[in-house]
């Protein structure tokens, strides 16, 4: 399966019998790409498709990401038909209506990113350890302050214990999947989990930029706009994440409108936004990769003083990025998969009126996928 990735401005678009045909001033000929061999489309600037393109792209399950080809607007989704199995959204609207289980799976997601954030920040100190000793290379850009970084792997493993499994009997685990809610202690506020994932955000962002070199100027995690080349990697990478997962909550059969960490927000596809948490740990690691290998450098970006747009990757740029995110994009989709089966898994089995040893029969699974801890 592929996933194809449209960066020529003026390309034309559109179907012919069970064929994507290509169209631009500088192919010698069409390309014609069958539709059984496409997963995903990823229109990144101005393109000419026809209405009917869309509805092929709906009946074969390919999903299509445009991504603003300006200075202003957000991405656009297409995703495809909804799964039929109602009864797992209507199990999801449970979870997310009744205060301890929205509480328990915020806690999991919030959990589960300090966990992440606390280990890239050691596999990046020690690759620095590694390979950047000061007296090896006295003239490196890199400079890090181990002591700093080595007090927030502390602060993050600690906010994430906070949230670690404890259960109201004796620390014992309930006999009934049912219960798994209601006896799992401390319930949380939402309010009081977003409040220590963005102490943890800002702990961790606060040594990850020290990993980067000066002349990128990443100083901050900011956005709208970036305003450096690594925050505009960064929100690009989260962007192209965010589609997979609403890919694969959609595919799977949830309502990616409905969160249990991100409140419900007109327009904004809150579960997917849940889900995008379990690896921008993997997208964070992948990015600063991309400079410190200098498959992405300066030159591949154009900055200038302007408040409204500082920073923009250049056609290079968009060239190197994309051809090295088509070689994890397997993975992340993969991954993304996994985890939306899993939740499905999960919320099923607490449901069931069934005890613990028996085999929920409602239950499917994505063949190729991986079991993650959640």
């Amino acid at each position: 399966m592929q996933n194809i990735i449209i960066d020529k401005k003026g390309s034309q678009l559109h179907s012919q019998r069970n064929l994507l045909i290509i169209q631009h001033p500088s192919f010698a000929k069409p390309l014609s790409i069958p539709f059984s061999q496409i997963q995903s489309l990823t229109i990144t600037t101005q393109v000419d498709l026809s209405s009917n393109l869309l509805t092929r792209f709906s009946e074969n399950a390919i999903s299509v990401c445009v991504l603003p080809s300006g200075r202003i607007g957000e991405a656009c989704f297409l995703l495809g038909s909804w799964h039929a199995a109602t009864e797992r959204r209507v199990q999801q609207y449970d979870v997310v209506h009744n205060e301890s289980s929205r509480s328990y799976w915020a806690s999991v997601l919030v959990r589960l990113k300090l966990h992440q954030q606390a280990n890239v920040l050691i596999k990046l100190q020690q690759y620095h350890q590694a390979h950047y000793n000061e007296e090896l290379t006295p003239s490196s850009t890199i400079k890090i302050n181990s002591t700093e970084i080595n007090e927030a792997i502390k602060k993050l493993k600690s906010l994430r214990d906070k949230f670690g499994k404890r259960y109201a009997a004796a620390s014992i685990k309930p006999s009934h999947p049912s219960r798994v809610y209601s006896d799992y202690l401390p319930h949380y506020q939402i309010s009081s989990l977003l409040g220590t994932e963005g102490i943890g955000s800002a702990i961790y962002f606060k040594c990850y930029q020290q990993f980067f070199a000066d002349e990128l100027q990443f100083c901050s995690r900011n956005r709208r706009p970036p305003k450096d080349p690594v925050n505009v990697i960064l929100s690009l990478s989260y962007t192209l994440l965010q589609h997979l997962y609403q890919q694969a909550v959609y595919s799977v059969g949830f309502d990616p409108y409905y969160g249990v960490l991100h409140s419900q927000s007109y327009g904004r596809q809150s579960l997917a936004c849940d889900f995008v948490e379990l690896q921008r740990s993997t997208i964070d690691f992948w990015v600063w990769t991309l400079f410190e290998q200098h498959i992405l450098v300066l030159e591949d970006f154009s900055l200038s003083d302007k408040n409204d747009y500082p920073c923009e990757l250049l056609k290079s740029g968009r060239s190197k990025f994309y051809k090295a995110f088509s070689a994890i994009r397997s993975t992340l989709s993969k991954n993304a998969i996994s985890h939306a089966w899993l939740w499905q898994n999960r919320i099923q089995r607490y449901h069931s009126d069934k005890t613990v040893s028996q085999a929920p029969s409602f239950v499917s699974r994505h063949p190729e996928s991986s079991q993650p801890s959640l």
